[in-house]
């Protein structure tokens, strides 16, 4: 999208890496951001869900990078995606027009959706 549709976006909290409470238009919303998974702070049930702390202590690293990034930020924006099932929006997030997934990324912090992190060894 173009930068002239994104909406401006101001933070309230770092979730994890990949999920930020944020507040649009007056309004706070979840916001997970779009196409990337970062590893989860704790183990969530389920038999395939595998987790160790090294994805722990990695969630904890990203997610300190993420508050870093964030705290930095000039301007905060959001090109939304969509609405998810549970009520959450799904977008592309930018700080100062750069694609923050993209620079989480760039550090091996998180992992791009559809892919399988390899955060256990």
């Amino acid at each position: 999208g173009c930068p002239c549709n994104y909406t401006p976006a101001t933070l309230i909290e770092v979730i994890s890496a990949d999920t930020l409470l944020l507040e649009v238009s007056g309004v706070q919303e979840a916001v997970h951001i779009a196409d990337i998974s970062a590893p989860r702070l704790e183990s969530q049930s389920g038999p395939d869900k595998t987790w160790c702390e090294n994805e722990g202590e990695k969630a904890i690293e990203a997610r300190d990078y993420a508050t870093q990034l964030l705290s930095k930020a000039s301007e905060i924006s959001i090109d939304e995606q969509e609405r998810l099932a549970s009520g959450d929006l799904s977008a592309v997030v930018y700080i100062d027009n750069v694609s923050f997934g993209q620079e989480l990324l760039y550090k091996y912090l998180v992992a791009q959706t559809g892919e399988t992190p390899n955060w256990c060894p």
